[in-house]
């Protein structure tokens, strides 16, 4: 489908608003993120220096760092509602997360630092600022209201090929915009199914559709 100038000109500014990351500002006292629903085998919190065990109830703020161990996992429910699921051997921090359902504002941003986690993006349709970002050191995916899966290796693989750690998406709902730092104003767009590669600094790969062995792979863990 051709698209003319205007079309082209929309589909960037609003690739750019939803994309782009800003760095939150300090605030004294920490705000709350969520709470923890569901926890399996080892899962800690690392918040203000401290570790801690996490537990399910156990309220999540944000800049905590969750981290799970081998044959574990955790879901937290979002202030919004919104869920995000950890699988083993994976490590993220809720870097930013403002909900203000009278001003009509969700501003979410989260930072996955290893492993592979499932975001569950509440659809707050008449909200006029919704943006829900997860954030990794080779790619920025952006959602609005979709169910999707990130998983990052920061160590492998390291060759000739790619270098600086890999970023795979699946989206399994509606439809994200995955880019990487660099390269913010060339946007990948998936939809339901389809999957995309960031490789260290470079532009995400073209979408396609997942196998049903892709799917099976990347599923597992957060059915």
């Amino acid at each position: 489908m051709k698209g003319g100038p205007l079309r082209k000109s929309i589909f960037a500014l609003a690739a750019a608003a939803l994309l782009t990351v800003t760095t939150p500002q300090a605030r004294a006292e920490p705000r709350l993120a969520g709470r923890a629903e569901l926890v399996t085998g080892t899962v800690t919190v690392e918040r203000a220096g401290g570790q801690e065990t996490l537990k399910p109830g156990d309220p999540v703020f944000i800049k905590d760092r969750i981290l799970t161990g081998a044959g574990s996992s955790a879901e937290i429910v979002l202030v919004d509602q919104s869920r995000v699921k950890l699988a083993a051997h994976s490590c993220l921090e809720i870097t930013e997360y403002l909900y203000n359902p009278t001003e009509k504002v969700r501003r979410g941003l989260i930072s996955l630092a290893f492993g592979k986690a499932r975001f569950g993006v509440q659809d707050l349709k008449d909200f006029n600022d919704r943006r829900f970002r997860v954030l990794t050191d080779t790619a920025v995916i952006g959602s609005l209201d979709t169910d999707f899966i990130v998983t990052y290796d920061p160590e492998l693989p390291r060759d000739e090929v790619c270098r600086g750690g890999m970023a795979n998406t699946l989206c399994l709902e509606n439809s994200i915009l995955v880019s990487s730092p660099g390269f913010q104003d060339r946007p990948t767009l998936l939809t339901a199914n389809m999957i995309s590669q960031v490789c260290g600094p470079n532009p995400p790969t073209p979408p396609r559709f997942a196998t049903p062995a892709e799917l099976a792979r990347i599923m597992s863990g957060l059915d």
